[in-house]
């Protein structure tokens, strides 16, 4: 195994490689930070989310999962232990009514999910997202398909940090 294969991918780099492989390539291969109003927003909302003493983080690390991160909370409900996720967005809109997670932001909560799992020893029962623009929490049941998703994605994120040239740009706007 190279090197390079046994640092830990960042979560919110996980996030960008589904979001957009080229944005990960030139984030974490480069080190190109493409920032626009929407990260500078996301940043202000973390910073306000982090005033007094509501907002406590987690950062955690894990050699098997090949995964490191900083959680913007974990919490504590009727005996269970999750992580929750901030995102100033709104949430993907499901049929009917009903409110998704974008892929991009479950593969990062997953990330934590799982990493507060192995840190703590007990089982990731959910994930949750919160999002801001439109209110709403959407609770992520933690499957068992979804530890060899977050596999697949380190995998990818590796591939690609080997790579000599960019992804090319995306056609899905």
């Amino acid at each position: 195994m190279a090197a390079a294969d046994r640092q830990p991918v960042r979560a919110v780099a996980l996030h960008a490689l589904a979001y957009c492989e080229r944005l990960f390539y030139l984030r974490e291969v480069e080190g190109i930070e493409p920032a626009n109003e929407r990260v500078w927003a996301g940043r202000a909302l973390h910073e306000e989310l982090d005033e007094g003493d509501r907002m406590v983080t987690l950062t955690l690390e894990s050699e098997s999962l090949g995964v490191k991160g900083k959680m913007d909370a974990v919490r504590r409900r009727n005996g269970t232990l999750f992580a929750v996720e901030h995102k100033r967005g709104r949430a993907m809109r499901g049929g009917g009514k009903a409110k998704l997670p974008w892929p991009s932001d479950r593969i990062q909560a997953l990330a934590y999910a799982f990493l507060l799992e192995e840190h703590t020893g007990e089982a990731a029962r959910e994930v949750r997202i919160r999002y801001h623009r439109d209110n709403h929490t959407v609770r992520l049941p933690v499957e068992a398909a979804d530890r060899e998703d977050l596999a697949t994605a380190v995998m990818r994120a590796h591939e690609l940090a080997r790579s000599t040239s960019r992804p090319a740009v995306t056609s899905d706007e």
